[in-house]
């Protein structure tokens, strides 16, 4: 693949406009599925929810131990939490039908600023366990201040109802992100497609990839017998026709472009022989043969139609010029000017 060089900022910036109706398709895609998935994600968490039991309790720690309140922070407090003198209490109380690893997993403790105010949040699938669980960590917790001497008591002050574990809805960012990465995905291809070099847009593409001059552009849809391009096409042809009983159109397409472009030329009435338009396969058998390169105008081509070109002056074809046919009249319009197109 070979990199445009010298990139013609106004042909890009047209190419993206011209682009921008896909590129909101894409990213009104992208914004469905993102909402779709989030969806998708939120029924499954519904269907997963968890029960949670928030208690808060207050340290009180004894007089002339304040060492210890630098001690039992938040991370300490989850390892104190896993030790025989919490967990394994809890576990005599709950019974064997409980997992030490499972019951571990449930509880979470949390300090914020003050270390006297401990958090615990229980959380699990099943409602009746959360509720035991959180009450065996009431019973555990209290014997164990009694049983150390850093602390005069642990007391419960707040006791939240157990609640059920609401999804999360992030939709809006979802769709969002969703229209983002496809709208962003799509400019990165369409500055891909173009910046390769491999896609004739205009005029001056043509000239400056192939060396060839052009004898004018056919619009796929609009052409006018009046419009300046068009007289120009017509003008360019009229003369090598003058010049030459017959032209044989070259393509990369086995004839497809060429026939195409003949159809296009043959509806703007403007008086040419389109007979003496030959396809391109005839040209082999005639030593003189005189060829126009028909060029299609935003598709891959550039590396076929040099080789057809190469092919075609090996075996002694002479290049009289090129044609852009099949271009699209908005994109003309915006890139000439309306008035020029």
């Amino acid at each position: 693949m070979i990199i445009r060089q010298g990139i013609d900022s106004k042909a890009l910036l047209v190419t993206l406009i011209r682009n921008l109706p896909r590129l909101l398709l894409l990213a009104v895609a992208g914004a469905v599925l993102g909402s779709g998935l989030h969806l998708v994600l939120v029924l499954y968490q519904s269907g997963t929810a968890m029960f949670v039991a928030e208690t808060e309790y207050y340290v009180d720690f004894a007089d002339g131990r304040l060492e210890a309140k630098d001690y039992y922070n938040d991370f300490t407090w989850n390892d104190v939490i896993a030790t025989d003198l919490i967990l394994g209490r809890m576990m005599e109380e709950l019974g064997a039908s409980y997992d030490r690893a499972e019951v571990k997993q449930m509880i979470t403790a949390d300090i914020l600023s003050d270390v006297r105010y401990l958090t615990i949040t229980v959380k699990g699938r099943d409602e009746g366990e959360v509720a035991k669980v959180s009450a065996a960590f009431e019973h555990a917790i209290m014997v164990f201040a009694d049983s150390k001497d850093e602390f005069d008591a642990i007391d419960k002050i707040e006791d939240n109802d157990i609640v059920r574990e609401q999804p999360k809805w992030f939709a809006k960012r979802a769709a969002l992100l969703g229209a983002a990465i496809f709208a962003g995905t799509g400019v990165f291809f369409v500055l891909l497609a173009f910046l390769a070099g491999d896609r004739f847009y205009t005029k001056t593409d043509v000239m400056k990839f192939l060396g060839l001059t052009v004898e004018g552009m056919l619009y796929r849809s609009g052409n006018q017998q009046s419009g300046r391009q068009e007289r120009r096409l017509v003008d360019g042809i009229l003369n090598l026709l003058k010049a030459h009983d017959k032209i044989y159109l070259l393509d990369a397409s086995d004839g497809q472009d060429a026939a195409l472009f003949v159809k296009r030329l043959a509806a703007l009435n403007a008086g040419i022989n389109c007979d003496a338009l030959l396809p391109c396969e005839q040209y082999s058998t005639d030593e003189n043969a005189v060829l126009l390169v028909v060029v299609p105008f935003g598709i891959v081509y550039r590396e076929k139609i040099t080789d057809e070109i190469n092919n075609a002056v090996t075996h002694g074809g002479t290049i009289a010029g090129a044609v852009l046919t099949e271009c699209d009249k908005r994109w003309s319009d915006m890139y000439y000017g309306r008035e020029r197109a």
